[in-house]
């Protein structure tokens, strides 16, 4: 016998043919299993005509409609063999697995019915039912459910909209994935295994019904929990003053303030002050170096401190929505951290990694060690100014440190400062590398360059400095006679090299003239103007010009003395009497100015005009 496949029934060969038709016994028989013609003793399952098994050499082996004087053909004999077929599976085992069907509305579903197995009575074929014919119906004392079969096309939607105002439970078996299966082999699919669904169940309309009065009821319960949170929700702006928080003044100490009090919505989710709750963040980010960092971290560390009221701790998103159509600056505590994270990461003080981590970035931790710097400054600070103090100090009579105490001067205000050491401790870098380097060089000043006047900052160092000054004074007095017997002693030399000079210069008259006051020396002998360098300057300056006039009168003088020579050999080359020659030479003469040719002859030309006054040869008188 050959095994007939679901999918047979429904197939059809080129000339129309089907391969499955129905044997007077009810079963179902396969081309290939029955004799030529009409012996086949075969109907269709359809429409109950007879069959013709068609088995020839020219074309493949098929049933076909026995033709009636009508003509009338056959479309549903697969279909109707199926039902056949199921009815017979369904009527030996009485049972069938109902699939569950669940309604929802929106996030809310309705158990209509859970898939199970139902027991029934009996299994009827394609029997009309109001205005439909079912593929088959299953019949529980008084219930009915209808079965469709689905191998070809699905039930249409006219037939569900009729199952639907009959009110009549309804599944489809969706069959279509087991053509290929054997019938023998299709029973536990149709019972239990194959795909099936529910095209109506009677009781969905109240359970739909129940989901709209649970809509209703929680669109009221929704509506009421928007007013209580928004009449309970009080919006918190950044504080214009700092607040008196442990987290945020641990920020502010160390000069972290642009990372607290920044705005955020759900502010008002809060119990602590906006720069209070995001600073506890901060430090819980600082802190978390073993563990990850997330948004529900932060969240946690609020919850546990308390901080976050019990009325929005758990809001949910639909109604924090709502609250911020309404116009509410609302967010939830998760997502108000989250923004104020956001804003730290924009701010560069942090930056998200993979699976919502949050670290602290590197200039966050460059703000985070200068902080520490910044709150180790006043003790360095302050070992540093103990030291200068110290240093200063080092090696003053005991009884002059003995009344000073570090503590009680470094309280005390400073002169013409108007602040104290313990108020520099805490300023300015600038300010204070000042004030060290000034209190560092009190000693050094001292040292090198006392003065009454110099600036000690308080500090017992007024005998030190008098005694600095009393040396001062000492090494001036010093200096001064030094200074003077240097003066003495260099106005010495400058006059005995101007005696040498003079000597050199003027010869045996040097004397007289470095004794003799002189117009251009202030009325001062070269002697006297020579103690000082100008006034030696003046000297030599003075002792050239009286040296030139000497050389100039000695030359004159020498000038004159040849051509009085001269002229006394013309005159007794004149006279035959020398002492005539000599007569004339001393006598006065008017054409001479009444000077004699001795007298007024001091040059050749002078000597020439005395020569032409005398005798034109040789004479006697």
């Amino acid at each position: 016998m050959t095994r007939i496949r679901l999918g047979q029934l429904f197939d059809c060969t080129e000339q129309g043919g089907v391969l499955v038709a129905e044997a007077a016994d009810g079963s179902l028989r396969h081309i290939d299993d029955v004799p030529s013609g009409l012996a086949c003793q075969c109907q269709c399952p359809g429409c109950d005509r007879r069959m013709v098994a068609k088995k020839g050499d020219l074309q493949a082996h098929h049933f076909a409609h026995h033709v009636d004087r009508d003509g009338a053909s056959c479309t549903s004999a697969g279909e109707t063999a199926l039902h056949k077929f199921a009815k017979q599976v369904l009527d030996e085992r009485l049972e069938i697995a109902l699939p569950e069907l669940v309604i929802s509305h929106r996030d809310d579903t309705e158990v209509v019915v859970r898939a199970t197995r139902l027991a029934f009575d009996e299994a009827i074929l394609e029997t009309k039912d109001g205005s439909i014919v079912p593929d088959v119906v299953l019949v529980l004392r008084d219930r009915r459910l209808i079965v469709e079969f689905k191998v070809t096309h699905p039930c249409d939607d006219v037939k569900i909209a009729r199952i639907r105002a009959m009110n009549v439970g309804a599944i489809e078996i969706d069959l279509s994935g087991y053509r290929d299966r054997a019938l023998d082999e299709l029973a536990d699919d149709i019972l239990h295994n194959a795909p099936r669904i529910w095209l109506h169940n009677p009781h969905e309309p109240a359970a739909r019904d129940r989901l709209s009065e649970r809509a209703r009821q929680r669109a009221e319960d929704r509506q009421k929990s928007i007013d209580e949170h928004r009449r309970n929700y009080r919006h918190r702006l950044p504080a214009r003053e700092g607040g008196k928080g442990e987290c945020e003044a641990m920020l502010r100490r160390d000069g972290l303030d642009d990372l607290i009090n920044l705005p955020v919505d759900g502010s008002g989710c809060f119990t602590a002050p906006l720069a209070e709750w995001q600073g506890a963040i901060v430090l819980a980010l600082l802190q978390s170096k073993s563990q990850p960092f997330r948004t529900r971290t932060a969240v946690a560390a609020l919850v546990r401190r308390g901080w976050i009221d019990p009325l929005f701790r758990s809001v949910s998103e639909e109604i924090a929505k709502a609250l911020k159509e309404s116009g509410v600056p609302f967010a939830s505590p998760a997502k108000s951290v989250e923004s104020y994270l956001r804003q730290l990461e924009q701010l560069g003080f942090i930056h998200s990694a993979p699976s919502e981590i949050w670290k602290a970035s590197g200039l966050l931790r460059q703000r985070i060690h200068e902080a520490k710097e910044l709150r180790a400054r006043p003790a360095k600070r302050l070992a540093e100014m103990r030291g200068i103090v110290s240093e200063q100090l080092l090696g003053l009579p005991d009884e002059e440190t003995r009344g000073f105490s570090f503590e009680t001067w470094i309280q005390a205000e400073l002169s013409d400062r108007g602040q104290s050491v313990a108020d520099a401790i805490h300023g300015s870098e600038p300010e204070w590398t000042t004030l060290c380097h000034q209190l560092s060089n009190i000693g050094t000043q001292i040292r090198f360059s006392p003065r009454a006047n110099l600036e000690l900052f308080g500090l017992p160092c007024e005998g030190k400095l008098e005694r600095a000054l009393q040396r001062k004074r000492l090494e001036a007095e010093d200096r001064e006679r030094e200074k003077r017997e240097k003066e003495k002693a260099d106005a010495e030399a400058r006059v005995v090299r101007l005696r040498k000079l003079a000597a050199a210069d003027l010869g045996e008259g040097h004397e007289i003239w470095l004794s003799t006051g002189d117009a251009a020396l202030n009325g001062q002998s070269p002697l006297e103007s020579a103690r000082s360098e100008t006034g030696l300057r003046d000297a030599i300056y003075a002792l050239g010009r009286k040296a030139d006039q000497l050389r100039i009168e000695e030359q004159a003088r020498e000038r004159k003395h040849k051509a009085v020579r001269e002229l006394e050999a013309l005159a007794r080359n004149r006279y035959i009497d020398p002492a005539r020659a000599d007569l004339w030479m001393r006598s006065s003469r008017p054409e001479l100015g009444g000077q004699s040719p001795a007298d007024f002859t001091i040059d050749d030309a002078t000597r020439d005009k005395c020569a032409i006054y005398l005798p034109g040869k040789k004479s006697r008188y």
